[in-house]
């Protein structure tokens, strides 16, 4: 069975949910297309070569899931995101959480980096189907609105999780978007 990352549910409501995530490391590729789905399919195949060998000791690394995405955020002449607007996408796999920074393998491709994302609280909805920018969009809206009904208060952008490779069915398929809620709000709890 994939690994996913462990959460724990403190609320839910329909397909809604908030959940609690601790930290974990992610390997992510910024990707320039002005496409959704084909920067996707771009991020993904570069992550896939580093974690099926592309890799400085050329060490196979377990597929998890999810495979997510998000626009990025320009940060000037720095890195890991650096470029942003309508036509630049993160794409990132969660590595097994046997891995550190530490013994990770050295990616070939200077495009993949790490990132070390800590415990935090997230928001998501779950739905069904492929990545279609009108299903991610109705998503995310429905998301927001629920989430300023509740009050709650979000930092950063959406993410949007899929759980399946490509030849699932989407009616069968596993996708979500998610959000983190500000910290405050989390230390109340």
């Amino acid at each position: 069975m994939t690994e996913s990352p462990k959460y724990s549910v403190s609320r839910k409501q329909n397909e809604i949910e908030l959940r609690q995530y601790p930290g974990y490391i992610q390997a992510e590729v910024t990707v320039e297309d002005k496409n959704y789905k084909s920067a996707i399919e771009k991020g993904f195949n570069l992550l896939a070569g580093y974690i099926f060998g592309n890799n400085i000791s050329r060490q196979k690394i377990e597929m998890t899931t999810p495979v997510q995405a998000s626009r990025s955020e320009k940060i000037a002449m720095t890195t890991p995101v650096t470029v942003s607007g309508e036509s630049s996408f993160t794409v990132a796999f969660i590595m097994p959480a046997e891995y550190t920074l530490e013994t990770l393998p050295q990616p070939k491709d200077s495009r993949v980096h790490f990132t070390c994302l800590p415990a935090r609280t997230m928001a998501a909805i779950r739905f069904s189907g492929y990545f279609q920018k009108e299903t991610i969009e109705k998503n995310k809206q429905c998301l927001r609105h629920w989430l300023e009904e509740q009050g709650l208060e979000t930092e950063g952008d959406f993410i949007v999780a899929g759980y399946n490779p490509p030849w699932v069915p989407g009616f069968l398929a596993r996708n979500e978007v998610l959000i983190q809620l500000k910290t405050e709000l989390q230390e109340k709890r």
